[in-house]
């Protein structure tokens, strides 16, 4: 695979790959909404045949049918979309508001639908693609006082599942990653206490995907769950 188009690039998970990628000589469209965020990860990619930054909210109206548009020109096709886009809520249900419930919900459930829908259509036209999505273990299993990021990445676990099934024998694969709790920046503003050193290093989150990217265009790995020993959830 060559091209690729990163959503939530300017930091952790989707930073990591970039410049992972960048290093094999990827053509690579990144999204973020910090252009100048973009501009430090863009730096970072050497090696890279092409580095396109996008600096764009994803659930803006046509935002994201220009995003993959800019791919397409820049790139001049699509191999492979990692979304790693997305925010978090941790908050008791009581206490949540509807609009904190609404930004939740439209960021990742809504977000991933948009991406897909204009992403997919374009690898079923090329007749191959791998959409990748990372909805976490709590797109799996529940926790107390996160109500409304479980409904929202549930949603998006269904949602991919349910694309799966519409593009089946289009060419296009699907893969979902279950990670429970990477270290990177996602974290710092949740308000949680965390024993940062338990949590999955960015490293062999990204080592992971790769292995999605890197495996035979006849094979999907459809799920992959990582959790931390130390607190599993079930």
């Amino acid at each position: 695979m060559k091209s690729f188009l990163i959503t939530g690039a300017s930091s952790g998970i989707g930073r990591a790959l970039a410049i992972r990628l960048a290093a094999r000589g990827a053509q690579l469209t990144l999204n973020g909404r910090s252009e100048s965020k973009l501009a430090e990860v863009k730096s970072a990619c050497a090696g890279a045949a092409l580095v396109e930054c996008v600096a764009a909210d994803i659930t803006a109206a046509g935002a994201a049918e220009n995003l993959v548009q800019r791919s397409l020109e820049a790139m001049g096709g699509l191999d492979c979309v990692i979304h790693c886009a997305g925010i978090g809520l941790i908050k008791p249900a009581a206490e949540t508001t509807d609009a904190e419930f609404t930004k939740v919900v439209n960021t990742n459930l809504r977000g991933t639908f948009l991406l897909a829908r204009e992403s997919c259509r374009i690898m079923a036209a090329q007749k191959k693609g791998l959409f990748i999505t990372l909805p976490g273990i709590l797109g799996k299993a529940v926790m107390k006082n996160a109500s409304a990021y479980i409904a929202s990445k549930f949603g998006v676990s269904g949602l991919i599942k349910a694309f799966a099934q519409e593009y089946q024998r289009s060419g296009i694969r699907f893969c979902q990653f279950y990670l429970g709790g990477v270290d990177s920046p996602f974290w710092d503003n949740l308000g949680m206490p965390l024993q940062r050193d338990k949590m999955i290093p960015l490293s062999t989150a990204a080592d992971l995907i790769a292995q999605a990217i890197d495996a035979p265009p006849h094979l999907v790995l459809a799920e992959v769950v990582l959790q931390p020993e130390s607190h599993q959830l079930v």
